[in-house]
Parts: C-alpha cells; structure tokens; sequence
C-alpha cells in the first residue's frame, strides 16, 4: 500500500475515531485533540496532492474488493481540491475554536454547582440555571462532519456519497443548534430540508441501481452509455438529486433555510457552514452531472429543461441575494445572504455543458474533450469560484462572529470605528472582501474570469451580464459591511469615540486580552490565504483535468 493510499483511508477514519475519542475526553483535551487531528489531516493530504500533481488518481479498494463487490475511495484531481479546501479551513477554524472556547456555542449549566445539585437531589427545583458559553458538543460534531466530508469526496460510488452526506448534515444541523435556545428552531427546519434533501437524492440512487446494476460511478457512467434504453430512469434520477442537492446547498429559491441557521449558529460554527458544508452538496452535483450522466447522446429535453432551471436560479440567486444583502443591518445576516448570492455563481456553467455550440463533452465514458474547449473553462471557472468562496467566507464569517462575541451585537451601526481597536480584523475582512467580489489576484477572479471567456466564446452574453452585475452588488454590501467599522460616529468625529456597547468589550477584554488579540489571527490567515490562493489559478484546469471523464 503507498502512502497516498494509506492517506486516503486515514483522511476518513481518522477524523471519526477522533471524534469518537473527544467525547470520552475533558474539554480542554478535546481541543487538543481538534488541533492535532486537524493537523495529521493537513499531513495526509500531502501525499494525495502529490500523486494528483504528479497526473495520477489515487484509488484504494477497501479489504482489497474491487467495484461493483467492494467499496473504493477514490481521490482525482477534483476530489483534491476539496479535501484541501476542508483541510485548510478546517485547521484555522480548529485553531479559533481552541484560542475562543466561547465561539463553540452555549450550554445551560447549574447556577449554584454542587449546592444547586444537593438540591436538586432533595427534591427542590428552584435553582436556576443559566446560559454558559462553550459547548463540550462541538469537537465531537465538527470532528465527525470532517470525517463525512472526506467520504463525500473521496468516495466512489453513490450509496457512501449518501452516507457521507447524511453525517456532514445531521452532524450540522447539531452544531447549529449548539447557539443556544434562539438557534433551537433554525436547526430543526435547517434538519427538516437536510433529511428531504437527502430523501430524494437516495431515491435517485436506487434508480440508478435499478438501471445500471451498480453503484460505482464509473460502472454506472459506462452502463448508461451502452445501455440507451436506461437514459429515462437516468434523467428522472438526476432530476429527483439535482432538486435535493439543491436543496442542501440552499440555491435560491430553496434557501430560506440558511439565513437563520448560518446567522444564528455560534463563531465557530457559521464558517464551517458555509465554507464546507454546503460545498460537499455542489461536489456532489459535479459528480452527477460530468461524471455520471452520459452525455454521449443528445440530451433529452427533460434534461436541457433542468439545466437552464438551475443556471437561471443561479442567476437569480445572484443578484436577489445579493440585494437582500445590501438591505441588512446587522452583520452575520449580511454575510448570510452574500452566501446565497455566491451559490449562484456555481450553477452558470449548467446551460453551457449542454449547449452544443459549446464543444461540450463528446463520448462518454472516456469522452473526449479539447483542452481549450469552452466547457473546460466554464467547470474551471465554477470550481475557482467555489474554492475561493470557501476561504474568503470562512474568514469574514469568523471576523463577524467575534466581533458579535466582543462587542455583544452585530448590528453594523453600533460597530462604528471598531476598526481602530480592532486593525487586523477588518484588515482580514478587507482581504476577504477582495476574494467575494472577484478583484484580481485571487480564486473569485479567476474564476469569473474563465467562466465569463467561456460564455463569450459560446455567446452567452447573459452569463456576462450576470457576472458584472453581481460584482458590483457584491462590492456594495461588502462596503456596506465594512465601511462603517473604519469610521467614527458622525455626531461628534472629534471625540475620541468607541462605537457599541463599551462595558461589554470592557468586560470581556478585562478576562483575557491576550486571548482576543491571537483569536484575531485565524480570520487574518484566512484574509491571507483568499489572497495568496489566487496564484493558484495557473494550474487548476490540469489539475481537475486528473481523473476526469474527458
């Protein structure tokens, strides 16, 4: 066994034992235990990487059963991708989560310790409790949602997709409630949507299986090309997935979900939400559409119908969401919203996979396509978005969550001039900013600009205009959000002035200032990282080309 196919394994048991093994532990072990995890991660994704740069898949078929018998993982240039994706985010937020126990979320605990247990023990309920920030539930969550998120992206076949999926959204939908009694009702409609989503999605998997007679993707996309008579089950199947997935990745008008859940869910938490979580839905979708369906006939009309549904959902989801963002007052909601504004962008290249103007995919399986073609492009262009999405936003999501844990709000206009107590941190959100609208050097640039060359060469000119349009909305509620933290109050600028409720920032300054100062790290990390990954851009269409049906 090589060490990336050692690697591939580890990247998904580990983070579950770990998890299993936080529960047992106190809580500051399971932070510990957070932190290495996350970075024995980072480390076994390295030899992954490699094999991926070096042109080659990594397989690994576990208890050495081959496909349609045995499972295998199996981990192409897109697979890598994403896991270093989780792996990067996931490691700044563990850090964050271990510097600020307080972003893990809230707990009721006895008011009066032992005493208050001796009375409960006599028989007296009259002891309050009360909120406590710092839930013990949150390492064994977030661990258990990074093992489901490896499986996601490395597995090969459909049914362990689905029990990927199932542990990335219940373990979610736990962490969002861990915000406390507020957060209660997000999480149950947020796990209402997650088991429909799911439902669906199983559903087609047993179409599938119906049809083909396996659940390896690769098997499957090669039955379905000899097998025409078997496109209809096909077609309804991906129908029936592509709504459930859309639902789990909250594409507008499926969305209302999502502003409650990731506004209300503790510091910690949001950025994982939207960073991660909702992309192992899109990765799921990739899979489906590229690398599943057999785009080697004429598609049917049922087909085409959908993927102009869900580009023109996309299109609406950027510029509806990005107008509900400009219209909010209060930070993490604003953010929230910017999150459904950037889902759309992902769902643009759909049209073109099936226009055949475009050279679209030619043959399937082992299907042919042009290094330069227009599809090409446009999946590279929707990755880029998607990548660099995750970063800027994990980011200014953890830069909006402690800025609601030092301040005591959100509201953008009582944080006035936090900037002046606060450089580094709107310094981060500022490099984020520069990743969401898409400025150059970085992932949001390219990525918009492969998708926008893609569109021009197939002359559709409104994925242009949907382009430009959502980069200046973007740019106007990203000023919005951050504008008025670098400015002082306009009744008295010449007043030393320190914006939103001071006794509260006082408060929690006074119990560890150093402790608030380092969390401010994490967020400026990720700012950088938004920047830095934008270099990246030069090599991500060999690199998805790795182990791609094309």
């Amino acid at each position: 066994m090589s060490a990336a196919e050692f690697s591939l394994g580890g990247l998904v048991l580990l983070p579950l034992l770990a998890s299993a093994a936080a529960v047992l532990l106190g809580g500051r072990a399971r932070g510990v235990v957070g932190l290495l995890t996350a970075l024995l991660i980072c480390g076994l994704c390295a030899p992954v990487l490699a094999q991926a740069v070096a042109g080659s898949v990594t397989v690994l078929p576990l208890g050495g059963y081959e496909a349609p018998l045995g499972i295998r993982l199996r981990a192409d240039g897109l697979s890598v991708l994403f896991l270093c994706l989780a792996a990067a985010v996931g490691t700044v937020v563990s850090l964050h989560a271990a510097i600020m126990p307080a972003s893990t979320g809230q707990r009721l605990v006895s008011s009066a310790g032992k005493a208050h247990a001796e009375q409960a023990d006599a028989g007296r309920a009259d002891s309050p409790a009360v909120w406590q920030s710092s839930h013990p539930g949150f390492w064994p969550l977030w661990l258990g949602c990074w093992s489901g998120l490896n499986a996601v992206f490395v597995s090969g076949d459909l049914f362990n997709t689905y029990v990927g999926l199932e542990l990335v959204g219940l373990t979610a939908v736990a962490l969002v409630a861990l915000g406390g009694r507020d957060s209660w009702m997000p999480a149950l409609r947020y796990l209402f949507v997650a088991v429909l989503g799911s439902l669906l999605f199983l559903v087609g998997v047993g179409l599938i299986l119906a049809a083909t007679g396996t659940l390896d993707m690769e098997q499957a996309a090669q039955q379905l090309a000899e097998t025409p008579e078997s496109h209809a089950a096909a077609v309804f199947a991906l129908c029936l997935m592509s709504v459930g997935l859309g639902l789990k990745v909250a594409l507008m008008p499926m969305h209302r979900w999502l502003i409650p859940a990731h506004a209300g869910a503790p510091g910690a938490v949001s950025p994982l939400l939207s960073a991660l979580v909702i992309k192992a839905a899109l990765f799921v979708i990739l899979r489906l559409w590229l690398w599943v369906m057999p785009w080697g006939v004429d598609p049917s009309p049922a087909v085409t119908a959908l993927a102009w549904m869900l580009g023109g959902m996309g299109a609406l989801a950027v510029i509806l969401g990005s107008v509900m963002a400009l219209r909010q007052d209060r930070l993490k909601p604003l953010v929230a919203y910017s999150t459904v504004a950037q889902v759309g962008y992902w769902f643009l290249f759909l049209p073109l996979l099936l226009d055949p103007e475009a050279d679209a995919l030619e043959g399937q399986p082992g299907t042919t396509l042009a290094e330069d073609s227009v599809l090409s492009g446009a999946l590279s262009g929707s990755v880029a978005l998607a990548l660099g999405h995750g970063v800027a936003k994990a980011g200014l999501f953890l830069a909006a969550g402690l800025l609601k844990e030092l301040w005591g709000t959100d509201e953008i206009d009582s944080l006035r001039g936090a900037g002046r107590k606060h450089p580094l941190l709107i310094m981060a959100m500022g490099l984020c900013a520069v990743g969401l609208i898409g400025l150059p050097v970085s992932l949001g640039f390219t990525g918009k600009w492969h998708l926008a060359t893609s569109a021009v060469a197939a002359e559709h000119w409104w994925i242009v205009a949907v382009l430009v349009l959502g980069t200046l909305l973007s740019a106007g509620y990203l000023l919005r959000a951050i504008a008025p933290l670098l400015l002082q109050d306009a009744e008295d600028p010449q007043v030393e002035h320190d914006a939103g409720p001071q006794p509260h920032e006082a408060a929690a300054a006074a119990e560890s200032p150093r402790r608030h100062r380092l969390a401010e790290v994490p967020p400026f990390l990720l700012g950088l990282l938004t920047v830095l990954t934008g270099f990246l851009g030069v090599g991500l269409d060999a690199l998805i080309g790795v182990g791609a049906p094309w």
